[in-house]
C-alpha cells in the first residue's frame, strides 16, 4: 500500500480572492510505484465540525510531492481543509494526508495615515491631501468618501456633512476644497477608504490634522478725507486712518476716483492708484480735475495678503475752484460824467459758484486795488460779502478829467478773481456861474446849465435823461413859469437821491436828506440856485 505525504500545506492561511496553493511532499510507494494523487476538500464554519470530503481532482503524478491550485469557497467565515491520497499503479489509495485549515476572510480597507489641508487660513480653495490608505483582503480600494464639519471657534464642531466621493484606486490623492462660507469660522475634513466589498468593509475615518479658517476681511479706514475742499492748484492731499487688519496682514490700498458736475450725479469710479503699504494709516498727494466747478471724490479699500478686498470708504468731495461771476456795476456807465470829485460807484456782487463769500475790489486808473476787507472805510457795506450784495464805493478826491475804474470780486478762501469790469468816466468842473444875492439875475442860461448838469448826473447813475416840459429860450420864457422849472429840476434831483440812498442797506454814502428852500415867485433867488449847485457837486 502506498504511503501518504508527510507534509501538506495550503496557503495563504487567510484569503479573500487570492489564488490558493496546496503543496505536499514525502509520499512514497509500497510494492507498486506511485501513479498519482486524489485531492479533496472539506469546509467548516468553526474549524471543528467538518463537512464530508468533496473530491476536487485526481492528478497523474509519479513524484513524491507536488502542488495544486484548488477551487475554494469564497464565502467569508468559511474554513477549508484539503485531503491528499497517494495512488499506486494498482489504484490502491493510501490513507489521506490532511492539510492545515485556511480561512476565507474579506478585510476592511485601511484609512489614510495622513490627511492635511494645504493652508490654515484661506480666502479661496485649499488642497486637501491624503496618503497611506490601503485596501483590505478581497477588498481593493475603489474610492474615498470625504465629509466636513464647521466650527466658530476651532473647538465646538457642527455635524459632519457629505462633501465628495473621489473615485480612485490609488493609496493617496488630493482634492480642492473650500473654507467655510462664514468669515472667521473653521472647517475640518474627514476621509475614509472604500473598497469593492461594500460599506461593511470601508475603513474608519481619518480627520485632518489641521483645519482651515475662512479669512476675515480687513476693516477699511474709519477716516478718509480729501483736502482742500476747494482747490485752485491741482494737488489734493488724501489722508486715511483707522484701518484694522483682519486675519491676514494688510498688503495694499486701492484708491479710485469719480467726478461730477453738480456734486449729485457722479461718474463711475475709475482706478487712480495702488499704495503698497501694511500701515493702518497713510497720506497721498494726487492730481485732481482742472475743470472749473468740477467735483471729485475718492474711495479707498484695503487688500490683505490673501488678496481679499475690504469694503470701500468714500471721502468728502473736493471742487475745482470757480472764480466769482463778475460784479454788476450800476454806475458809473462808461462815457458819462459827474461833477463829484469823490464819485460813488454802485456795485452788486455776482454769484460765487462754490458758496464762498466775496471780497469786492476797486482800482481807479493805475492806482492800487482797494477792497471791502482791507479798506472798509471806502465801502458802504464792507468785509466779506455774499451773493447779490449791494455796496457803494466812494473814491478819494480825484482831479477833474478822464478816469478809468476797474471792478472785480475775489472769493474768500482762495482769492481767485472774477472777470474785471471796466468803466470810464469824466469828472467835470462845475459849470455854474456864481450867483450873488441881489446882484446876479438868474437867466435862461443858468437854468439851461443846471438842466444839462442834472441830466449828466442822471446818466452817470444810469437813469434816463429828464424830458423837460418846456423849452427855455432866452428872452421868451416868461418869468412866472420859472418856479415850475425849479420844481421840475428838484424832482429830477430827488429821483437821483432816492436811487442812491435806496441802493444798499447802509446809509454810509447816502446823499444827505434835502429840505428844499422856498422858491417864491418870479426869478429864483440865489440861495435856491446855490442849493441845487451844491447838490449836483456831491451827487
Amino acid at each position: 500500500m502506498p504511503k501518504p505525504a508527510t507534509t501538506a500545506v495550503a496557503s495563504p492561511a487567510a484569503y479573500s480572492d487570492e489564488t490558493i496553493t496546496l503543496t505536499w511532499s514525502g509520499a512514497s510507494s509500497g510494492t507498486s510505484p506511485i501513479k498519482g494523487y486524489q485531492i479533496a476538500s472539506r469546509t467548516s464554519t468553526d474549524n471543528s465540525t467538518w463537512s464530508a470530503w468533496n473530491v476536487l481532482t485526481t492528478l497523474i503524478l509519479a513524484a513524491s510531492g507536488g502542488s495544486y491550485h484548488p477551487i475554494v469557497s469564497r464565502t467569508p467565515g468559511t474554513y477549508t481543509q484539503f485531503g491528499i491520497w497517494t495512488i499506486d499503479t494498482f489504484d490502491v489509495y493510501s490513507i489521506e494526508k490532511v492539510s492545515n485549515s485556511i480561512y476565507c476572510n474579506i478585510t476592511a480597507c485601511s484609512a489614510p495615515t495622513a490627511c492635511t489641508v494645504s493652508a490654515t487660513l484661506s480666502e479661496g480653495n485649499v488642497t486637501l491631501s491624503w496618503s497611506g490608505a490601503a485596501g483590505g483582503a478581497g477588498n481593493p480600494i475603489t474610492s474615498y468618501e470625504i465629509q466636513y464639519s464647521d466650527s466658530p471657534d476651532n473647538s465646538n464642531w457642527g455635524a459632519w456633512l457629505a462633501l465628495a466621493i473621489v473615485n480612485t484606486s490609488a493609496t493617496s490623492s488630493i482634492l480642492n476644497v473650500s473654507p467655510p462660507a462664514t468669515r472667521g469660522h473653521y472647517r475640518r475634513f474627514r476621509i475614509r477608504t472604500r473598497g469593492t466589498a461594500g460599506e461593511d468593509f470601508y475603513s474608519g475615518w481619518t480627520i485632518t490634522s489641521n483645519t482651515v479658517r475662512k479669512n476675515i476681511l480687513p476693516i477699511p479706514p474709519t477716516s478718509f478725507t480729501a483736502n482742500p475742499p476747494i482747490y485752485e492748484v491741482n494737488t489734493i492731499n488724501l489722508s486715511w486712518s483707522g484701518t484694522v487688519p483682519g486675519t491676514s496682514s494688510i498688503k495694499q490700498y486701492v484708491i479710485q476716483q469719480a467726478t461730477s458736475i453738480d456734486g449729485l450725479n457722479w461718474s463711475a469710479y475709475e482706478a487712480l492708484t495702488t499704495v503698497i503699504s501694511n500701515a493702518t494709516s497713510g497720506t497721498l498727494q494726487v492730481n485732481a480735475s482742472q475743470v472749473a466747478g468740477r467735483y471729485t471724490r475718492y474711495r479707498i479699500s484695503v487688500t490683505d495678503a490673501l488678496d481679499a478686498v475690504s469694503a470701500y470708504v468714500v471721502s468728502n468731495a473736493v471742487k475745482k475752484n470757480s472764480p466769482p461771476v463778475a460784479p454788476i456795476v450800476d454806475c458809473p456807465m462808461s462815457g458819462n460824467f459827474t461833477y463829484n470829485a469823490t464819485p460813488r460807484f454802485m456795485i452788486t456782487t455776482g454769484i460765487e459758484p462754490d458758496g464762498q463769500t466775496q471780497i469786492v475790489e476797486v482800482r481807479i486808473d493805475s492806482g492800487s486795488w482797494q477792497n471791502s476787507l482791507d479798506n472798509p472805510e471806502r465801502f458802504s457795506v464792507s468785509g466779506y460779502l455774499g451773493n447779490g450784495v449791494k455796496t457803494i464805493y466812494q473814491a478819494e478826491p480825484l482831479s477833474a478829467g478822464n478816469h478809468t475804474v476797474t471792478f472785480r470780486c475775489l472769493d474768500s478762501d482762495i482769492e481767485s478773481a472774477s472777470i474785471e469790469v471796466v468803466r470810464t468816466f469824466t469828472i467835470l468842473a462845475l459849470p455854474f456861474e456864481i450867483i450873488t444875492p441881489n446882484v446876479t439875475h438868474v437867466k435862461a442860461a443858468h437854468i439851461q446849465t443846471i438842466r444839462t448838469a442834472v441830466n449828466r448826473v442822471r446818466s452817470y447813475y444810469n437813469l434816463s435823461p429828464m424830458t423837460w416840459k418846456e423849452e427855455i429860450i432866452a428872452g421868451k420864457t416868461t418869468i412866472k413859469n420859472w418856479p415850475f422849472h425849479i420844481v421840475e429840476i428838484r424832482k429830477a434831483i430827488d429821483s437821483i437821491i432816492l436811487m442812491v440812498n435806496s441802493f444798499d442797506s447802509s446809509q454810509t454814502f447816502d446823499i444827505p436828506p434835502v429840505t428844499w428852500l422856498p422858491i417864491g415867485t418870479g426869478r429864483p433867488k440865489a440861495d435856491v440856485m446855490q442849493q441845487i449847485h451844491d447838490l449836483i457837486q456831491i451827487m
